[in-house]
């Protein structure tokens, strides 16, 4: 299997809603909340896709227990909240994939699937990259999200990444010009998906409190359980909230 391989749900749901695996995380989803998400889902397929952040680190460490990446936990979520009426495929990456190869190695994959609502993982590729060229990176991901408005997907969200540049894994010289980076990504990746109606999930903004460094694992770019778990988290709400405002 290749970049765009189909990852098979966990059956039993088991972790899929987000819980800290230590249960020690400030915002992960408290018991039951996943059940609370709205009875009525107003899509009925649905394809989480993208290159950053999607697999489980290699060799979990001490603080990588029981992890699944957040995009199959939100992928289970959604497909138990449609009590089986909800379709979905999460498209997991062996490794990070810019926006460019999301396009060619997962866009036609999650297009055929016919998804109406679609959640799109990106920027932590971008971020890591030798170089960065916003404007390439804007244009890429404005094609992606033309692309799924164009065919079937009606609703897309766009998650963009925590800030890598506290996570330990940057070497101290180096932080400034990543999180200088990290903010004009999330402002380009803001403007993208407003010009075409998009959701956008700013993970950066939503770690405030939270030690940065406890979200990433001992691998560089890869996040720890307790990242995927507020990952999956912030997600689920943010679908949540777009759902009940229908």
């Amino acid at each position: 299997m290749g970049d765009g391989d189909a990852e098979g749900l966990d059956p039993e749901g088991r972790d899929a809603y987000g819980h800290d695996p230590d249960r020690r995380g400030p915002r992960g989803l408290r018991p039951g909340e996943a059940e609370e998400l709205p009875a009525e889902l107003p899509w009925r397929r649905a394809v989480v896709f993208g290159g950053c952040e999607a697999g489980p680190v290699a060799r979990p460490g001490p603080r990588d227990h029981g992890v699944k990446p957040w995009p199959d936990r939100v992928a289970c979520a959604l497909r138990q909240a449609g009590r089986g009426e909800l379709a979905c495929l999460s498209l997991r990456a062996r490794r990070d994939l810019v926006l460019s190869e999301v396009r060619s190695r997962q866009l036609a994959q999650a297009l055929a699937f016919g998804a109406d609502l679609a959640v799109l993982a990106c920027g932590g590729p971008e971020l890591r990259a030798r170089t960065f060229d916003p404007d390439v990176m804007e244009s890429e991901l404005s094609r992606i999200l033309a692309s799924l408005k164009g065919a079937t997907c009606r609703d897309a969200a766009v998650v963009s990444p925590f800030d890598w540049s506290g996570s330990g894994q940057v070497p101290r010289s180096q932080r400034d010009r990543i999180r200088t980076r990290h903010l004009l990504l999330v402002e380009r990746v803001a403007v993208v998906a407003l010009r075409h109606g998009a959701l956008h999930v700013d993970l950066m903004a939503r770690q405030k409190g939270i030690d940065v460094a406890r979200l990433w694992s001992s691998q560089p770019g890869r996040l720890s359980g307790r990242g995927h778990a507020l990952a999956a988290a912030a997600v689920l709400r943010a679908l949540a909230d777009q759902a009940r405002s229908r």
